[in-house]
């Protein structure tokens, strides 16, 4: 193998890095599988080639950390040796601080850089070396060595790719370090087993296990927090590209930490979240900064196959304080409880969770175990709000809405759909709700007794998203005799999150005769061109709006303009949160024709809603 198997990703303009790093990493992964003494002098030899740097090397941590002995060199126009060379702790303590950090060393004016000047006299000066990139090299999570490339002659800016080139490296490393250790005849099992293997990262368990490790090593005066990143709209692009895409994605995604924390203390922990660990004697600060760093690292937008450039927003779970809770398991799954949290309230955010709110964080944790649970035992239900004529008060039709009466009190629907949607049984659980409400317009003679009347439902990204969806929902407003009765609603975040699937599953509902409402207008990622494009039958004024309309004249002047722009394009509209008997004039006068909110009724049983409203 020589450098000219591996395109080297900096040659690739931005849009094709993640292709470029992808091919590299596979050819150089070949050749770290290989067993042999060579192999590390031939990945030395080919980092130096891709990289034209001099000097490249791999230096061994000696007993007790008091320093580091080189193991095997490549240098330009010797080849590969084997050097007696050592570098003694005592005698660089700056750089030995750095390499402790785990952190990549891009030292452009090594002989003047805090960190590698106190090499200058006695090595980077007599051999000419005016730079360095140096990475530690770990083994099952412990600093085992570093990887050194020497650039002979002035100094020399490290690009972003080149850091991430060689963190790449150190990663492979690292792995055939592991590997190595176990057992011939085991090794290629237990690699897949404890390795991801779209990443070449830990899997959970292998992630556990070097975090047990790292906690039970603490030095006095240092702490650990432990990070999990969740990697929001995975789901829907793996539905939309594939699963293959969605674990290139991933891989990206682990280049990426890869510049700022070495793989060894990295995990992919599922499908969407990685997990790491920081080391120091303010844990939690460092990971906090680090968080937000890695958040901006992984939200530079990727290239989709179909030439889209798609954003991610990762929400960020910290758990600071291992030696309060030594539970290296524990630690991760409170991190990953925070990870979740956050992203329940809102795109980007940050969560860090301290002992004396772990309780909250396990109350989390058995609500996921019941809504289960609950999905089993058909404890979810719908309630009814109804939509209203301004001008008569008459309801002329209603909206859905899911509801879980545990026991004496009710779960609010922000707690529980999330956990819903997230494990996957939101689709069995709200179309078993569709039948219920169908089996009730059936049962009561719904559309006999009120010709025109509707029933609003919303429908979740992953059933919109699923290719059966419109025939099953046909077939079953068939099997109920109430064809002519639903409206099929999508929030504008919905739609966003579903891309092409949404636009097709709408056009498909058209051509079936069932009408869509556009949920939550205003808030969301919809632009205008989307009420043009798509077969939309109404749109929904979000709340917000409607709660501000008569106070604050730019929310009236935004009213006005959609209820306007509605009816100029043929549009039902329906007012969301009307609380008032002012906002409701309001909107009358307006031109709102149909409206909803607590001013008219909350959302009640369907036995309930059918003796007041029907």
């Amino acid at each position: 193998m020589s450098a000219a198997d591996l395109p080297p990703p900096f040659a690739f303009p931005p849009d094709r890095a993640p292709h470029a790093l992808e091919a590299a990493i596979k050819a150089l992964h070949r050749l770290a599988q290989r067993d042999g003494d060579d192999v590390p002098g031939q990945l030395l030899e080919t980092t130096a080639l891709a990289l034209d740097v001099a000097r490249a090397s791999l230096w061994r941590m000696l007993p007790g950390r008091r320093g580091i002995r080189c193991q095997v060199m490549f240098e330009r126009g010797v080849g590969v040796t084997t050097p007696d060379i050592a570098l003694d702790a005592a005698a660089a303590p700056a750089y030995f601080e750095a390499v402790e950090a785990l952190l990549v060393l891009a030292a452009e004016d090594a002989q003047r850089d805090p960190r590698t000047a106190e090499l200058a006299e006695g090595y980077l000066a007599p051999l000419g070396i005016g730079a360095m990139l140096d990475v530690p090299v770990c083994e099952f999570g412990e600093i085992v060595g570093v990887l050194c490339l020497e650039h002979v002659g002035p100094p020399r800016r490290w690009t972003s790719a080149e850091q991430l080139f060689v963190s790449s490296i150190s990663g492979l490393l690292s792995q055939r370090h592991d590997r190595l250790r176990m057992a011939a005849a085991e090794d290629e099992r237990k690699h897949q087993l404890l390795f991801d293997a779209a990443t070449g990262l830990a899997g959970r368990s292998l992630f556990v296990d070097r975090l047990a490790r790292e906690v039970a090593e603490l030095a006095p005066g240092q702490d650990l927090a432990v990070i999990a990143l969740d990697l929001e709209r995975l789901r829907s692009l793996a539905h939309r590209y594939g699963g293959d895409f969605a674990n290139a994605v991933m891989g990206e995604a682990a280049a990426r930490i890869a510049q700022m924390v070495p793989p060894a203390r990295t995990g992919r922990i599922a499908d969407d979240t990685f997990a790491l660990w920081v080391t120091g004697d303010r844990a939690q600060g460092l990971a906090t900064r680090l968080a937000g760093r890695l958040q901006r690292a992984l939200a530079v937008p990727m290239s989709a196959p179909d030439g889209d450039s798609l954003e991610f927003s990762t929400a960020v779970g910290i758990v600071p304080g291992a030696r309060a809770e030594p539970d290296a398991d524990r630690l991760l799954r409170d991190a990953l409880t925070a990870a979740f949290s956050a992203a329940r309230k809102g795109r980007g955010r940050i969560e860090v969770v301290w002992p004396e709110v772990r309780s909250e964080l396990q109350s989390s944790l058995e609500l996921e175990r019941d809504v289960r649970r609950a999905a089993d035992a058909r404890e979810f239900t719908f309630f009814l709000q109804p939509v209203v004529d301004l001008a008569t008060g008459r309801a002329v039709g209603a909206e859905a809405l899911m509801r879980w009466p545990r026991g004496r009190r009710e779960v609010p629907p922000s707690h529980f759909v999330p956990l819903l949607e997230d494990s996957g049984l939101i689709p069995q659980v709200h179309m078993g709700l569709v039948r219920e409400l169908f089996a009730w317009a059936r049962d009561i003679g719904l559309l006999q007794r009120r010709p025109g009347f509707r029933l609003h439902v919303n429908f979740a990204p992953a059933q919109i998203q699923a290719p059966s969806f419109v025939a099953e929902l046909r077939d079953t407003a068939r099997a109920y005799g109430v064809e002519g009765l639903l409206v099929c609603e999508i929030t504008e975040n919905t739609l966003f999150a579903s891309g092409d699937d949404a636009a097709t599953t709408l056009r498909y509902l058209a051509e079936m005769g069932i009408p869509v409402s556009l949920d939550d207008f205003g808030t969301g990622f919809a632009s205008l061109s989307h009420l043009i494009d798509l077969p939309l039958h109404g749109l929904k004024i979000d709340r917000s709006f409607c709660l501000r309309c008569t106070d604050d004249p730019k929310a009236r002047a935004i009213v006005a303009g959609l209820i306007g722009l509605a009816g100029h394009l043929g549009l039902d509209v329906v007012a969301e949160g009307v609380e008032t008997e002012a906002q409701r004039a309001l909107l009358r006068s307006l031109g709102a024709r149909q409206a909803q909110g607590y001013l008219f009724a909350p959302a009640v049983d369907l036995d309930t809603f059918a003796a007041r409203w029907l």
